[in-house]
């Protein structure tokens, strides 16, 4: 964290980019390695548990191991040799597997590539939130007229709504550039010594599938060690993004210009002020990106500059790439978040558009007047005319108009009521509106095919994403602490099949923003009511899990009319005490969500199915890691705070209760007192701990629709379709 980081970079993106994050990447690796190795049978299935146990940032002695990786050439030697012997303490046999047939390369390359694929999903979103702002822009001034510039200079009659649809063009083409690019770049790196494999012999395709399977990864052909095409392409396409928000910063910028002032940045408190003169409004969010795009290029040329590597492993070359595109990544994040900052609030003054039509008494039109005359006459000698006239009028300093009308030459073949005509700026857009209109169009086909949205609730970004037909009824999925929307991936294709489900991301967690606490139950349920406000959705089904169970209490006992069916799954009326609660708080805002992980692993799934699917951990790490350490800490002060238990007996609809047997953090006691109290409530416990829709996704499902699907009767209430 430095004192410039608020203005050049993203928060979120650095975090993907911390020294803590890069590590457990790396350790990642090491435990899906051994994991698929113990698949394939080349090393003890009980040894990679013990690994995979320990592969966790918290073991690690970071000071140390970057004192060490100065010593040993790369973090990776000194990563192994920590983990090594974090597992040596607990299982000596089992440390003689770690690393087994990788080399450093593998675990820092990949190690990179999980980085990017989260960094890639901020990114996305960061473009997608500026396209749709830059084409409601570009829809709402379509026909806002302003000077064209070429060479700073007017040129012809053009509309504020065309510049802005020239920038939303250009970034369209970016969203596709970057779908491309992210889908070559998330590739595992797997070669070992040379990038053969020799020392895992015939099994060594097998452990690379298994390990690129468990990874979320493409597996390559062939080891990529010193091609590094794809890592050089995903920077110099970071760097296009960059210059074409640069061309955003720099028209507003000059816009922004006291002799022009046709456009401002938002204004606000503080914001584009100067030390000396009370006058200024600067323009501080284009300086920030303009900033940006002056770094950027070197950074990009270094890139490309170390695919020069020497035969199988670089040397120099692939070290410099290290901190280069992380770097490049933050700027560009930095740079799409002030740009969306300044689309988003940006000014027009169309009175002084207007105005500086007139700027230049008409000379803006010449070209429009020496066509209509060229018509008559010929191009040469029409362009004389006009040229000779033009003359005169900034002699003179008469409008060009009136110097027309005094020419002979002109009036002979252009009476004045055509020429009025030809001073119209509405008649000179050429295909302006029809420009306009296929960019939009596009931009709306994009948008159609675009599952990730973001909607702003009083300030606060809630991201969402719908699934089914709009013609389904609503079932609204509420996500348990810590995690993001995609803990319910398991439940989109069977759900969406009879339903239009709805999962969003709590505040503080996910893509949705984390504003400053403290946080409610009560707040959370309101955030979900706007949002469905917001799409005009009446009457809905829920089922939240954890602290979605809690919110749809809420919503069962104060908003019951809406409420058609609830879920009610691995909660309680009441969780946990204030003493968890309060150290879980202090936890997370003192040492970060790193040191939340393996409690959270151990509470969300038995130590059964984490073995028996290692591909879970990795994927959950990831959703962990990401959620605000701040908003994590405001929404465990809500889950403290709230209590239902005198208020259950308000709920009045249909209910089911999912409870785990496993489950420490809301067992099946819990489960039992939510049906004992809600009247007519149906209980289901399945085999499973915390997170049960994923351990025990099958039954899940299965018990989420029976209960659903089958009519209710009359004195119950009402079903999903009302």
């Amino acid at each position: 964290m430095t004192l410039f980081d608020g203005l050049f970079y993203s928060g979120p993106m650095r975090a993907v980019f911390s020294d803590e994050c890069r590590l457990q990447r790396m350790l990642d690796f090491e435990a899906a390695l051994a994991s698929a190795q113990a698949a394939v049978g080349i090393i003890p299935a009980t040894a990679a548990n013990s690994i995979a146990a320990e592969c966790r940032v918290a073991i690690l002695d970071i000071p140390a191991l970057g004192e060490a990786a100065a010593h040993a050439g790369n973090l990776a030697i000194p990563l192994v040799k920590q983990l090594s012997q974090a597992v040596s303490n607990n299982s000596p046999e089992a440390a003689r597997y770690v690393h087994w047939g990788a080399t450093s390369q593998d675990v820092i390359d990949t190690g990179l590539v999980l980085q990017m694929r989260a960094a890639f999903g901020l990114l996305e979103d960061q473009l997608s939130k500026l396209c749709t702002d830059l084409a409601v822009l570009a829809e709402r001034h379509a026909a806002t007229l302003m000077p064209g510039r070429t060479w700073l200079q007017h040129a012809v009659p053009i509309t504020f709504g065309w510049k802005a649809a020239g920038w939303l063009d250009a970034m369209l083409r970016h969203q596709t550039r970057l779908r491309e690019v992210r889908g070559r770049a998330l590739t595992l790196q797997f070669g070992g010594a040379a990038g053969t494999l020799a020392f895992l012999g015939i099994d060594a395709w097998t452990v690379s599938q298994k390990l690129a399977q468990y990874l979320g990864l493409a597996q390559p052909d062939i080891s990529w060690h010193a091609s590094r095409d794809r890592i050089g392409e995903v920077a110099a396409v970071l760097g296009l993004i960059v210059a074409s928000l640069c061309k955003i910063a720099r028209d507003v910028s000059l816009l922004m210009q006291t002799e022009v002032g046709e456009a401002f940045e938002g204004a606000g408190e503080g914001r584009g002020g100067s030390s000396t003169m009370p006058q200024k409004r600067n323009p501080v969010v284009c300086a920030s990106i303009l900033a940006a795009a002056v770094r950027v290029p070197g950074l990009v040329e270094t890139m490309l500059s170390s695919m020069a590597q020497e035969h199988e492993r670089g040397l120099g070359s692939w070290q410099a790439e290290w901190e280069t595109l992380p770097e490049i990544f933050n700027l560009c994040a930095g740079a799409l978040e002030r740009a969306t900052e300044l689309i988003g609030g940006l000014e027009i003054d169309r009175d002084r558009m207007a105005a500086n039509l007139e700027l230049t008494k008409g000379l803006i039109y010449a070209e429009a007047v020496a066509a209509a005359l060229a018509k008559r006459i010929g191009r040469p000698a029409a362009h004389e005319v006009v040229t000779r006239a033009s003359q005169v009028a900034i002699a003179r300093k008469r409008h060009l108009h009136d110097v027309l009308l005094e020419d002979p030459a002109f009036t002979k073949e252009i009476p004045a009521k055509e020429l009025d005509l030809l001073f119209d700026p509405v008649r000179h857009l050429g295909n302006t509106n029809q420009s306009i209109g296929r960019v939009l169009a596009r931009s709306a086909a994009r948008n159609a095919h675009t599952h990730h949205s973001r909607i702003d609730l009083g300030g606060v970004r809630i991201h969402y994403q719908w699934s089914g037909a709009p013609d389904k009824p609503v079932l609204v999925l509420s996500n348990s602490l810590g995690a993001d929307l995609t803990m319910w991936d398991e439940q989109v294709p069977p759900l969406s099949e009879h339903f239009r489900l709805l999962r969003y991301d709590v505040r503080g967690h996910g893509r949705s923003s984390s504003p400053p606490g403290p946080y409610s139950i009560e707040l959370l349920s309101r955030d979900l009511l706007a949002m469905l406000d917001a799409h005009n959705v009446e009457a809905f089904c829920f089922c939240g899990l954890s602290m979605g169970g809690l919110i749809g209490q809420w919503l069962a006992i104060h908003t019951a009319p809406r409420v058609r069916r609830l879920v009610l799954s691995n909660t309680g009326a009441k969780i946990g005490s204030a003493e968890v609660w309060n150290a879980r708080i202090g936890a997370a805002l003192n040492d970060g969500m790193l040191s939340m992980v393996p409690l959270m692993l151990n509470r969300w799934f038995t130590a059964s199915f984490r073995k028996s699917h290692p591909e879970v951990e990795p994927r959950t790490r990831g959703m962990l890691e990401a959620a605000d350490p701040s908003g994590y800490a405001a929404c465990c002060g809500a889950i403290r705070d709230a209590d239902f238990r005198s208020d259950l007996q308000h709920i009045h609809l249909p209910c089911l209760v999912i409870a785990g047997t496993h489950d420490p953090a809301t067992p099946p006691a819990d489960g039992e007192f939510l049906v004992a109290n809600i009247a007519g409530a149906q209980y289901v416990e399945l085999d499973a701990s915390h997170i049960s829709n994923v351990e025990a996704s099958e039954a899940f499902n299965r018990a989420v629709l029976d209960f659903l699907l089958i009519p209710t009767s009359p004195v119950r209430g009402t079903d999903c379709n009302g």
